[in-house]
């Protein structure tokens, strides 16, 4: 029974290495027991985003009066739920399939310790047709946020001050259904300066999510080719 049991547990650990490109920390809101044990299941796509914050990144909003930085996600089709992470600094080493913004490129060489407290907030946006991304548009709604979460790792400092959300789809609720389109990632920090640099992970079960700082940017990565 034993052996069963370690090898069904094998089973998903390989199950969830397979599928997964990235942000291993970050997992679905479907449990699965094995042995006795309630494990969290992996999305079936991840997607990274590597930034870094300096004085060169001007804030672009306001988020209970706290300064406020963005990202953008393509989701090219309707999902059941939406996870997204973020940890500071950034540990992980990026891929070819990762977007890596210039910024991290740049100083992530020469100072890999800076950090600080994530905070993050997923809002729906007004923008479902791809080839109108550049055009702008608004936040429907703000669908949740997240500040400190203990199944994310430990900061430098020893505090679990990375963040970490989940939104699931609700089809009989149209402002809650997750439906194609841009979605705004906006961070932030209520206990440091945000500085340093992070490492932003998207999971769904879907591929073909795409991230970007900016409107244009995220327009240019979804309409080439």
């Amino acid at each position: 029974m034993f052996k069963k049991a370690l090898l069904i547990v094998s089973s998903t650990i390989a199950l969830g290495a397979c599928v997964s490109s990235g942000g291993p920390a970050l997992k679905s809101s479907v449990s699965q027991s094995v042995a006795g044990v309630e494990a969290r299941l992996p999305y079936a796509n991840y997607t990274n985003y590597f930034g870094y914050v300096d004085a060169s990144v001007k804030p672009e909003g306001k988020y209970k009066n706290k300064d406020a930085y963005y990202l953008y996600a393509w989701v090219p089709a309707a999902v059941d739920e939406i996870g997204v992470s973020m940890v500071s600094p950034a540990t992980s080493t990026p891929a070819d399939s990762d977007f890596v913004n210039a910024n991290y490129t740049k100083n992530y060489g020469s100072d890999s310790k800076t950090f600080f407290d994530t905070y993050l907030v997923l809002d729906r946006m007004d923008i479902i047709d791809p080839a109108k991304i550049k055009n702008g548009g608004k936040s429907l709604q703000t669908l949740t946020y997240n500040d400190d979460s203990s199944e994310l790792p430990q900061n430098p400092g020893g505090q679990s001050y990375n963040s970490l959300l989940r939104q699931t789809s609700d089809v009989n609720n149209p402002t809650k259904a997750l439906v194609r389109g841009v979605y705004r990632i906006s961070f932030t920090s209520f206990r440091s300066a945000v500085e340093g640099s992070f490492e932003a992970t998207v999971g769904t079960n879907v591929p073909g999510v795409k991230i970007a700082a900016s409107l244009e940017e995220l327009h240019n990565l979804v309409n080439e080719g």
